[in-house]
């Protein structure tokens, strides 16, 4: 009975209250470097790594939320006394750059926070309008994780979601008060930070997860950290550049290391994951291109590569892959639309028809007047440019022409 208390009393404690050593495990890597492996939570952290100078610290991104670095920072006190002076992050995704105001915040002297310019940028041109977008759609996710709540009937899953609800009303309020810190310095290929101590080079390799994304290397301690250029989990795509991804592994792959600490999972020794993740995006564009060649629809070919995938490498990705390897969010655009409705207070939901459906369903419309476009010439040869193509199952889909290129032959019923 006791026990059920105490876990009934931690679940009613919000995320922000909980102890640090909840949130993250430190573990020792090589001398003066940690990595802080954060653990499960409904608003995922990322993995940051600590390395001491002698008069010094620097940390390797700031996860999703200030109280998330702010629980990190306490932790930091108990390895040393020295404060904080560089912070880097590794790219612009949320989990890993939102908690950035609680370093200057603790260490008012001085804090430097380092990303590639491009990071700095994504942050200002997209990670922004992500944070307002999230303020607006978090009321709907905390109505679902209600509604989920009510219908469960088994008692770990009610108690999961209690959790999980607690954990989303502390994120948003949270977040609501979040102050964006940009970085204060930036760099086009390498920054190099010499210590007594240690030499820190941090280097933009090429386009990867993000178009920014930096890789921090520790070359007498032979150790990597790679934010989510490489990590312990499946990778996601949403704003990467799969070719390049490839190249600039291979670029730091290059490097004299031994152990890698990635933005998500545990440590990694030696290079297998980079291998792994290789043969991944080469057989994700392989299959690509084969649907594309075949004529396949946008919706069967997202299907098939997802199959091809899913059958090859479940048994080699974390246990949420074969959910990952399925592309649930927009098909269309990517965040792009979602970040300039953001932008204007307006919600954008993606549609659950393919894209082939909602032009065959909007031509009537087109044809009947009942609707009216902007007159747009950008619009207009967005459209004039569709095409009608039958695939050898005999199936119709109607898209853009090959390539993208628009062959201004108008679309007919």
């Amino acid at each position: 009975m006791k026990r059920l208390l105490c876990l009934f009393s931690l679940l009613l404690l919000p995320a922000t209250c909980l102890a640090a050593d909840d949130l993250f495990d430190i573990k020792p890597v090589a001398d003066g470097v940690y990595a802080a492996i954060a653990k499960p939570a409904y608003k995922v952290n990322c993995n940051a790594a600590i390395i001491l100078f002698g008069d010094a610290v620097l940390v390797v991104d700031t996860h999703s939320k200030p109280s998330a670095a702010r629980a990190l920072i306490e932790q930091i006190k108990k390895l040393t006394d020295k404060p904080v002076r560089y912070v880097v992050n590794t790219h612009f995704h949320w989990d890993h750059y939102q908690g950035n105001q609680a370093y200057p915040s603790s260490w008012p002297a001085g804090v430097e926070i380092i990303s590639s310019e491009a990071t700095r940028a994504n942050i200002e041109q997209r990670g922004i309008p992500r944070v307002k977008h999230e303020i607006v759609t978090m009321p709907l996710e905390i109505e679902k994780l209600k509604s989920d709540l009510d219908k469960a009937s088994d008692v770990g899953q009610k108690e999961q979601l209690r959790a999980n609800l607690l954990q989303a009303e502390a994120y948003l309020a949270e977040l609501k008060s979040v102050q964006v810190t940009l970085p204060s310095v930036t760099f086009d290929h390498s920054l190099i930070l010499h210590r007594p101590s240690k030499t820190v080079e941090i280097l933009w390799l090429g386009n990867a997860h993000t178009n920014g994304d930096v890789f921090v290397y520790l070359p007498r301690e032979k150790v990597l950290v790679t934010g989510d250029a490489l990590h312990g989990w499946t990778p996601y795509m949403g704003d990467s550049y799969p070719f390049d991804w490839i190249q600039t592994l291979d670029a730091a792959e290059k490097l004299d290391f031994d152990q890698v600490i990635g933005g998500h999972g545990n440590v990694m020794r030696g290079k297998e994951r980079f291998d792994l993740w290789k043969h991944y995006f080469r057989d994700l564009l392989d299959e690509a291109a084969q649907a594309y060649a075949r004529g396949a629809s946008l919706e069967d070919a997202e299907k098939g590569v997802s199959k091809t995938l899913i059958a090859k490498y479940s048994d080699k990705f974390d246990p949420g892959f074969p959910k990952s390897a399925v592309n649930e969010g927009d098909r269309y655009g990517g965040e792009w639309p979602r970040e300039r409705f953001a932008a204007h207070g307006v919600h954008y939901e993606p549609a659950e028809k393919p894209k082939s459906d909602l032009y065959q369903g909007l031509l009537p419309l087109l044809n009947s007047q009942r609707c009216e476009l902007l007159d747009h010439p950008k619009l207009a040869a967005q459209f004039l440019g569709l095409e009608r193509r039958t695939a050898r199952g005999g199936r119709d889909s109607i898209d853009h022409g090959p390539g993208g290129q628009f062959s201004f032959e108008p679309l007919r019923a």
